[in-house]
């Protein structure tokens, strides 16, 4: 079976649960939803340069009513495939389709920090020995 540019295959991926960041603050805007995660302070940012230069501390992402629907689908409980199949079904489209969108998002989400995905071990095929 082909890989997928994760590195694993689609049934893993699919049967990974995406969580959201426990660093994130959420701000709501009725709408949509703004993400707010810190940024990681480097070694130049601190005195006396920062004296001089107010840096952010964190960097914000806003979402639509779409992208609020699938990230709130980030619990951590949900599997990926069940969110793409939650989204398919009301926005009446088909899996495939909804599943190129979803994961596109879930990606992005993933790049910016916002999310991990959380894959199970994959179980060991190797039966016990008696003792």
């Amino acid at each position: 079976m082909a890989k997928a540019k994760s590195g694993l295959d689609p049934d893993r991926l699919l049967a990974a649960r995406p969580a959201a960041n426990r660093a994130l603050r959420l701000e709501d805007r009725g709408d949509g939803l703004t993400l707010w995660v810190p940024i990681r302070r480097r070694w130049w940012m601190g005195p006396p340069l920062a004296w001089l230069l107010p840096f952010r501390t964190e960097k914000g992402v806003a979402l639509d009513a779409t992208g609020r629907q699938v990230f709130l689908a980030c619990d951590g409980e949900r599997t990926v495939e069940q969110i793409i199949e939650d989204f398919a079904e009301q926005h009446r489209m088909g899996f495939h389709d909804a599943r190129g969108c979803v994961l596109t998002f879930l990606r992005s989400l993933t790049q910016r920090s916002l999310i991990a995905l959380v894959v199970d071990r994959p179980e060991s095929r190797a039966e016990p020995r008696p003792a």
